[in-house]
């Protein structure tokens, strides 16, 4: 769990867009923001996930579908989501901002 809400890490990352695609290639709409039941349910997810060390800061988090985040689950640094693989990486000169490279 995050103390960070959707709508609000969406409008840092995405602004006034309404349609984006997650790093899976899966579509969100800002609109479904808190409706778990919308096939465009965006969530929060933790790139490294709390449980494996992660910390609960905006560089650690990103916005992504809710099939995306459920087949990342907790996996960390490899996974695969949407029939892609990924893996994550940490930035340079930071010690808790990760990005995700496809492979």
């Amino acid at each position: 769990m995050s103390k960070y809400n959707t709508i609000d890490v969406w409008n840092h990352y995405y602004g006034k867009k309404e349609d984006v695609k997650d790093y899976a290639g899966r579509s969100m709409k800002k609109s479904a923001c808190g409706n778990p039941n919308s096939n465009y349910h965006p969530t929060l997810d933790h790139i490294r996930p709390l449980s494996k060390g992660g910390a609960d800061v905006l560089d650690n988090i990103i916005i992504c579908h809710r099939d995306t985040n459920e087949e990342k689950a907790d996996k960390f640094p490899h996974w695969e989501a949407n029939n892609r693989r990924f893996h994550a990486v940490r930035v340079k000169g930071s010690r808790v901002a990760y990005e995700i490279i496809e492979d």
